[in-house]
């Protein structure tokens, strides 16, 4: 299974503060995890040097992948006209190009029900880990 975490996810997950986001974190080798680089760019704003060598860190894991790979203009504009900004907009935009299965994610724009027409589905770190046992 493929999944996506939204940088909220990482950054709860890392830093403490949500229960579920920091059981996902660590229980990442259930799973392939697929990083695009517009959540890599957003947790180096936010996070501290510690914090993102402690993401590096985890990435090393073998079913870890960060992407580097600029989303097609088509993708992003989808999902801008479905109302989200723009770095949102990318994120979804390289979901559904690289087929990812799920986004977990605890932004409203992307809980309120955006992946029902698209390849992905969107689950909260609580529904994730109830779904996974974790």
């Amino acid at each position: 299974m493929r999944i996506s975490l939204d940088t909220n996810i990482w950054i709860f997950g890392l830093v403490g503060g949500n229960e579920f986001c920091q059981r996902i974190i660590n229980n990442l080798s259930q799973f392939e995890v697929i990083v695009p680089d517009q959540v890599r760019m957003e947790l180096n704003r936010n996070l501290s040097k510690p914090m993102m060598k402690r993401f590096y860190h985890f990435t090393k894991q073998p079913n870890i992948q960060l992407s580097y790979d600029e989303v097609p203009e088509v993708y992003i504009t989808m999902f801008e006209a479905k109302g989200l900004k723009k770095g949102d907009a990318v994120i979804g935009g390289f979901a559904e190009w690289k087929e990812i299965d799920t986004i977990v994610s605890d932004n409203r724009d992307f809980l309120r029900g955006l992946s029902a027409e698209h390849y992905f589905e969107v689950m909260s770190p609580q529904e994730f880990c109830e779904q996974f046992g974790l």
